[in-house]
């Protein structure tokens, strides 16, 4: 990790990683405000000052815990991706089942994804790293959709696929309350197993209708 001094001996990458652990449910339980590195020396038994031969800062510390949940994160989903391709579903089995569990994912993360959306807004390295993940996630979900492209009958294949992970991700970061002030409402409203079902009967109409039939004209593109 850029921001990190990597400890070489065993033990200390094992008392680092506990700082990070530490830090990390740290974010997921109150966000930067709550990483302190008070708190994290107290829970994960490093003192102070080793916690300081690692990283310079707490932006530092926080940098660390993102870009290492980045990965576990992204790695949760392509391991996802990569089990629904073993099944070889068609695609009215393929996108209902895709659609849920991108969900389910982004619901088991929504803490963490809460916490690094909002600062990233003030921190332009986390910015940047989140945007790479979110493109690879999209890029697992599309390339997973358009195994099935013969299925399609959308005239755009790549750019269905992409509107897809656009419409489900947007829909349901709002649900979760990424880069939503909760008391401000537009968090958690509805009915959450509806919404998923409803997401993926959507996407399936929407790469399998015809669309010159249904509007009387051509396709935008076109």
């Amino acid at each position: 990790m850029e921001h990190t001094r990597t400890p070489k001996q065993n033990r200390s990458r094992q008392s680092f990683d506990r700082v990070l652990e530490a830090a990390t449910a740290l974010v997921a339980e109150g966000g930067y405000r709550a990483l302190t590195l008070a708190e994290v020396s107290r829970r994960s038994r490093v003192s102070i000052g080793s916690i300081y031969c690692r990283v310079k800062s707490k932006e530092d510390l926080f940098r660390a815990v993102h870009a290492r949940a980045l990965a576990i994160i992204e790695a949760d989903f392509a391991a996802i991706a990569t089990r629904i391709r073993r099944r070889r579903l068609p695609l009215k089995e393929l996108v209902p089942l895709l659609v849920r569990e991108l969900a389910l994912h982004l619901q088991r993360h929504a803490r963490l994804l809460a916490s690094f959306i909002e600062r990233g807004g003030l921190d332009p390295e986390v910015a940047a790293l989140g945007r790479r993940s979110h493109a690879q996630t999209a890029l697992d979900f599309r390339l997973l959709l358009l195994d099935r492209h013969a299925e399609f009958v959308h005239p755009d294949p790549e750019h269905a696929a992409a509107t897809c992970f656009h419409v489900v991700y947007g829909t349901v970061a709002r649900y979760l309350g990424f880069g939503i002030q909760h008391e401000h409402g537009g968090a958690g409203e509805g009915n959450w197993k509806q919404l998923i079902a409803d997401l993926g009967l959507m996407c399936l109409a929407f790469l399998a209708a015809d669309l010159k039939r249904i509007t009387g004209v051509k396709a935008a593109e076109d």
